[in-house]
């Protein structure tokens, strides 16, 4: 794994969270880094502490039917009136082997793309907190 030097970061796409992650209330700021040209998997970086780290994915390589709906209080919170400016990200946990890693599909992040605001939604849906990313 690679560590993130927070004054190597500048290029990289920061993003500012609204209110914490639940269990993580001392850190907002956070760092977007791609794993590589090809690959829809990233790693959300935080920027005080770099060693924690969450992989995300974006949901339409691993579950094309997922359509979370997003909440009128959400999109205030994100400064946006339209769905279509939010970028949504899985969390995934990973496992022994990639077979065994899961997304959970209840409380993806969502992104307002132009502000880079975010914010970790808890759904309301019927959703798995721990879906299989690989058939």
């Amino acid at each position: 794994m690679t560590r993130i030097d927070p004054a190597s970061t500048e290029d990289l796409p920061t993003i500012e969270f609204s209110t914490p992650m639940p269990g993580f209330p001392e850190h907002r700021t956070f760092v977007l880094v791609g794993s590589g040209e090809d690959e829809p998997v990233f790693t959300l970086c935080s920027v005080d502490e770099p060693a924690l780290r969450f992989i995300v994915v974006p949901p339409a390589p691993f579950f094309p039917d997922y359509a979370p709906e997003i909440g009128d209080q959400v999109l205030e919170q994100l400064a946006t009136a339209k769905a279509d400016d939010l970028l949504v990200l899985l969390v995934v946990t990973g496992g022994d082997t990639p077979a065994q890693a899961t997304a959970n599909l209840l409380a993806p992040v969502v992104v307002n793309r132009a502000t880079r605001r975010a914010v970790q939604v808890i759904l309301s849906e019927d959703l798995p907190i721990r879906a299989p990313l690989l058939p």
